[in-house]
């Protein structure tokens, strides 16, 4: 199937359940989207051979977040203006367009081209990859002791102290604590290139994989720890360690699993869930009602915000991890102005990827978002095609990692997501 055809489908369906909507059919709502959404990931994947495809994925996260939505399960649900179904059409459509247009670009112009830096020396990848594992390994646990001598606790040896991670956080320090979190997936790019040498693994390979983990334990970490472990099982995906359908969808319902059996140790009753979710259905399954309005509320907020919003941030949203990160937020107050957050419910505070683009700019600011996003992924796509980056796929399954979860929060307007790319894009200029 074209392009253009994929196109013509896309927006059929999305007109489809535009009307069914309106028209108070849910589930056929649901259906169209959802339906949608599969198709772009399997068009993606028999089109790139990859189960962790870009476009694919972000179909997924995206539409497959808004299909799940639509079945407006939760009394929470609201009926969605015309600017939330606009601005999801055509982000999605924007994003998928640009991207495969920078990639074909990249690819007509650039495909046999390569700068060599180290024209009279041979690089040694051996010795990078063990230079920045040991390095990280060195950042990250000695600004983990920093912060525990001066915060004189380490939150899994506290005892009655709720969300004791929270209160653990130096500013300016915890960042290079997390950058642990590359580490697991930079060892796993490091043994596949041991393997290709036939080389077995050795101490710096498993230090680098053990020890992050190790980390977001003593961190009291869950996020840390299933990013981590995550951006390891993906590195091992795209470097070619083929993983069967049935066995992603095992990763993903264990991962659910394992989320609900936390909530439950919790204390938290279904009762209890039910109440503050407010499923329409008060004895739905917790097993049901927590994956269910982990994604679907997020598209409600979004919805909540088109209605609600008088006056966009002008760019501030998105420009929040430069501000933070380069402490321009505190030399100047004004830029550290708080924005309101607009949900259904106090209590629900997750949003989508474009919240903030919308935030700012409105459909415009939506827009733009995806234009830049797109160009960044057909690069990316480009590079991880030619293979001649080990440090091309790290920043591939990071994307890989937001994109799934892009129903989840904006993670391109999160300080950390920025620092773990901007160090991933480092390694990736130094090798």
């Amino acid at each position: 199937m074209t392009d253009l055809k994929i196109l013509i489908f896309y927006t059929a369906a999305y007109m489809m359940s535009y009307i069914t909507g309106r028209a108070e059919l849910s589930a056929l709502s649901a259906i169209c989207l959802t339906g949608t959404a599969v198709f772009f990931y399997y068009t993606e994947k028999k089109r790139t051979g990859e189960l962790l495809n870009l476009r694919g994925l972000m179909a997924l996260g995206i539409l497959g977040g808004e299909g799940i939505a639509r079945l407006q399960l939760s009394n929470l649900s609201t009926v969605w203006t015309d600017s939330t179904w606009i601005s999801f059409y055509i982000f999605y459509l924007v994003f998928y367009v640009t991207s495969g247009i920078a990639e074909h670009i990249l690819e007509t112009r650039f495909s046999g081209f390569s700068i060599k830096l180290l024209s009279n020396k041979k690089r040694n990848p051996e010795l990078f990859f063990k230079a920045v594992i040991i390095s990280v390994i060195l950042i990250s646990w000695g600004a983990f002791i920093y912060e525990a001598v001066n915060l004189k606790f380490i939150p899994l040896f506290t005892v009655d102290t709720p969300h004791a991670y929270s209160y653990f956080h130096l500013k300016g320090i915890h960042y290079f604590t997390t950058l642990a979190v590359l580490l697991p997936a930079v060892s796993v790019l490091y043994l596949e290139y041991r393997k290709k040498l036939s080389l077995k693994p050795d101490v710096i390979s498993v230090l680098g994989i053990f020890l992050p983990l190790l980390l977001s334990v003593l961190l009291v970490s869950r996020f840390q720890f299933m990013f981590a472990a995550i951006l390891a099982v993906f590195a091992a995906a795209s470097s070619g360690r083929r993983y069967k359908m049935w066995q992603a969808a095992a990763i993903f319902v264990l991962m659910i699993a394992v989320y609900v059996t936390i909530t439950i140790a919790r204390a938290h009753s279904v009762e209890y869930l039910n109440g503050i979710f407010e499923m329409k259905n008060p004895n739905t399954p917790i097993f049901i009602t927590q994956p269910y309005m982990y994604i679907a509320n997020n598209f409600d907020n979004f919805n909540v915000m088109t209605q609600q919003l008088t006056i966009h941030s002008n760019g501030i949203k998105m420009l929040y991890p430069f501000l933070t990160l380069t402490g321009l937020k505190f030399m100047n107050p004004d830029l550290a102005v708080g924005f309101p957050l607009f949900t259904t419910k106090e209590e629900l505070t997750t949003v989508t990827l474009i919240y903030d683009a919308w935030y700012d700019f409105g459909l415009p600011g939506v827009i733009l978002f995806a234009l830049v996003l797109g160009t960044l992924t057909g690069f990316i796509l480009f590079e991880h095609k030619r293979d001649t980056n080990p440090f091309a796929k790290l920043i591939y399954v990071e994307l890989a990692f937001y994109f799934s979860v892009s129903f989840f929060t904006t993670w391109f307007s999160n300080p950390a997501t920025w620092f773990y790319l901007g160090f991933s894009v480092l390694f990736y200029l130094v090798y």
